[in-house]
């Protein structure tokens, strides 16, 4: 048995058509549905890339594998417990391509990490790893096109010029600095006559064959059409994280009319009954070094978020069409019916619901529900689970498909021995201001607890308040409940976090 892991960045499970999305298309990801398992109620344990991703490869918490928010370095020995080195030892042949994020690419001292723009610059041209745990890879770093973050640094190095850059970038100069520069040029707003604006959206003037999801699909395709068998594979793609900035014929895809009619409201007095934080998140991070991540949601007018969401669904087309030429390496080979496929990302995005975008210490469905689909031995064709589970259970899932033991350190468990009661959610956030969150989500409630805030807390009704609209925290109809489900969460939740120097603020 063989495993392909396909995540994407920052993707919401409700933006793709078998999820429910009647404006995006995702034929080829809703196909992989009909063929195996969706998840419905799969929630990340943070909602933040580099603790999510450290979740995903290791089957721990942050606050075990120590990547408690953005800009802390995956341990060196949590990578050593990874499912990569685990299966590696175990004699498969292991890869990832795209976007690691194991470490941070700007941190505020060097750090020699290979994923740090510095330290990029050491790698050697001939370098294809060893790499967290993964024999081969093939890496974007970082992978954003991001230009409102002042403090950066020279951001172009993340795609050039080499040494800067690992492969992508390296891949963007194949033919030489003229066009290497040329083709970064052509990544700019100002390429198509556009000027960036605080919802971080434009057409991109590079050619779709350039891209960075063109890119990743083309390395796993490659590798996969060669590759001998047992393997281990994680495609992970950098999109539809922000700056939604898509190729054609993807940037034209959706217009804002399509997106229009479905496009949230913050009610008058929404945010009234929530803690503090919602307010001040909705307000955003406006005169900081930390905009780009937080403009402001309630600052954005609605047709500056049609216009946002219009390109985010034009990335998740982009990447639909690319998992479709995975999966047909896979058939042309003959190995779909001995490779567990699984789709997910490694956390959602907000798109101005409640006032908020892209992410933030606001645990909303949005934010916190991913898309999972699963196909292989006991996935059956078109069934549906409702019931929770997390990302923390991807790593004890693959190695229960290849009949490799869970070890005792690993906190998931594989899905098939049966959905969770509830699943679990950390979020030491950093950016801003200082707050630790700890959400516990069942299939009906969900509840919020502020670490060291005592009074202050969400309690969501999810059967009956859908959008999160009415905090039932200070409900007397509600005391029970309230006091039942912090009972639980303060009986899950680790006591002890472990505390790892946080080397960026931007990761």
């Amino acid at each position: 048995m063989n495993i392909l892991l396909i995540t994407a960045d920052q993707l919401r499970a409700d933006s793709l058509g078998v999820y429910g999305n009647a404006v995006c298309k995702t034929p080829n990801l809703d196909r992989l549905a009909s063929e195996g398992t969706r998840f419905t109620a799969c929630r990340c344990q943070n909602p933040y890339c580099q603790p999510s991703r450290a979740t995903i490869l290791t089957g721990t918490y942050p606050s075990t594998h120590g990547v408690t928010t953005t800009g802390v370095d995956l341990p060196a020995d949590m990578i050593n417990r990874s499912v990569s080195a685990h299966l590696t030892s175990k004699g498969f042949r292991t890869a990832l391509f795209g976007k690691g994020h194991f470490a941070s690419a700007f941190p505020t001292y060097p750090t020699r990490q290979v994923e740090s723009v510095e330290g990029s610059a050491l790698v050697a041209p001939e370098w294809f790893g060893p790499y967290a745990g993964f024999e081969h890879v093939e890496l974007v770093l970082f992978g954003h096109n991001i230009r409102l973050a002042p403090g950066m640094g020279s951001w172009r190095w993340c795609f050039g010029p080499p040494p800067f850059g690992l492969h992508y970038a390296r891949w963007l100069y194949r033919d030489g600095d003229k066009r290497g520069r040329e083709r970064l040029r052509l990544m700019q707003p100002e390429a198509s006559k556009q000027h960036v604006e605080k919802i971080q959206t434009w057409h991109s003037a590079l050619p779709a064959e350039d891209h960075t999801s063109t890119w990743i699909a083309d390395r796993a395709v490659g590798w996969l059409k060669r590759i001998e068998q047992p393997f281990f594979a994680w495609v992970s793609f950098c999109d539809p994280h922000q700056p939604m900035d898509p190729p054609a014929p993807w940037s034209t895809l959706y217009s804002p009319a399509d997106v229009a009619s479905g496009l949230p409201e913050l009610k008058a007095g929404e945010l009234d009954n929530k803690p503090p934080a919602h307010a001040a998140w909705a307000a955003g991070l406006g005169g900081t070094a930390l905009e780009w991540a937080n403009p402001g949601g309630a600052k954005l007018k609605p047709e500056g978020l049609a216009i946002m969401t219009a390109a985010y669904y034009g990335m998740v087309g982009l990447i639909d069409a690319q998992v479709a030429r995975i999966l047909s390496a896979l058939d042309e080979r003959g190995l779909a019916g001995d490779t567990l496929v699984i789709f997910t990302s490694d956390h959602g995005a907000l798109l101005g619901e409640h006032g908020q975008v892209f992410k933030g210490p606001v645990h909303y469905e949005e934010l916190l529900r991913v898309p999972l689909i699963v196909r292989g031995d006991g996935y059956s064709a078109g069934s549906v689970v409702d019931e929770p589970v997390g990302l923390v259970d991807l790593a004890p899932t693959m190695l229960d498909a290849v009949q490799v033991e869970t070890p005792d350190w690993m906190e998931g468990r594989p899905l098939l021995e049966g959905p969770r009661e509830y699943v679990l959610t950390e979020n030491d956030h950093e950016a801003g201001f200082r707050i630790s969150l700890r959400t516990l989500t069942t299939k009906r409630y969900k509840i919020t607890r502020y670490v060291g805030r005592e009074g202050v807390g969400e309690l969501y009704d999810l059967q009956e308040d859908p959008h999160e609209l009415v905090n039932l925290w200070g409900s007397e109809d509600h005391w029970q409940v309230r006091s039942e489900l912090l009972a639980l969460l303060d009986e899950t939740a680790n006591r002890s976090v472990r505390a790892e120097p946080r080397v960026s603020i931007i990761g």
